[in-house]
């Protein structure tokens, strides 16, 4: 895929394995929310993320462009 905004590329990869349930699971709700499993996944992972850094006490640190991405999902 293509993007305009150079900066907008994913170019760091993570292997994540699911069980077959969970995966129809994520496939579901990617197509419910009109966006790609793979979008869905890092907006998720993301916004765990930023939960645990509030937790603590560390939130305001990430940066804005990572809480947009993960505020989406």
């Amino acid at each position: 895929m293509a993007y305009d905004n150079k900066e907008q590329r994913r170019v760091y990869r993570h292997t994540v394995r699911f069980k077959k349930a969970d995966d129809v699971l994520l496939a579901v709700l990617a197509d419910r929310l009109g966006v790609q499993k793979a979008t869905l996944i890092q907006n998720m992972a993301l916004l765990a993320a930023e939960k645990e850094l509030q937790k603590l006490g560390l939130g305001a640190m990430a940066p804005q462009a990572t809480m947009g991405a993960a505020a989406r999902c």
